[in-house]
């Protein structure tokens, strides 16, 4: 309470009666730009990076407190985003396994395929199928935020991605050059 009073922040602290393991429950309006450095310094003084956190957005918050809040903040800051959000964003970049293998597969055969008579537009076109970015964008967020699971999943998903892309498209060129040296005889062909 004393990092919200010494911030100005309004809060509201009802009586906790659930019976569960909660000390409070404090919910407090932050504009965007204070989202980051309010939090942080909640994390200074003891609360937990586990403690249930909810970020809800607002349309609405009528306060002078508020207002003053957000004048300080708007100083340069820009728009913010808290760890408690950032995480399950990138998590959610993340896919899983079988949908990431069969899109990446399709990408790589697609870009093989476009290869082939060399044509830069469906190569071109096979990055837009390809969910190669996801699993960049969670092992970066995993690094920066210092959260090794998120970090790992990304990595590895990006392994796994190479690793099928190569096999997917060996694969296809292999079926392009062996179907392709055979020649049906004319009077069996359909």
């Amino acid at each position: 309470m004393g990092v919200l009073d010494e911030e100005n922040v309004d809060y509201a602290l009802p009586n906790e009666t659930s019976g569960r393991d909660y000390a409070a429950v404090v919910t407090f309006p932050l504009p965007t730009s204070a989202v980051e450095p309010i939090p942080s310094r909640l994390r200074e003084v003891g609360i937990e990076r586990n403690a249930y956190t909810v970020v809800v957005q607002t349309e609405t918050v009528v306060s002078e407190r508020f207002e003053a809040l957000e004048n300080r903040y708007e100083s340069g800051n820009g728009d913010r985003i808290t760890r408690e959000e950032v995480v399950p964003r990138a998590g959610e970049l993340a896919p899983t396994v079988c949908p990431y293998v069969l899109v990446t597969a399709v990408s790589a055969i697609v870009a093989t395929a476009g290869l082939l008579p060399d044509s830069p537009a469906v190569v071109v076109g096979s990055t837009v199928i390809a969910p190669l970015i996801g699993p960049a964008m969670a092992a970066s967020v995993g690094t920066v935020v210092n959260d090794p699971e998120l970090a790992l999943r990304g990595v590895k998903l990006q392994t796994l991605g190479g690793v099928v892309a190569i096999g997917a498209a060996t694969a296809f060129a292999l079926l392009i050059r062996t179907t392709k040296s055979y020649r049906c005889p004319p009077r069996r062909c359909w």
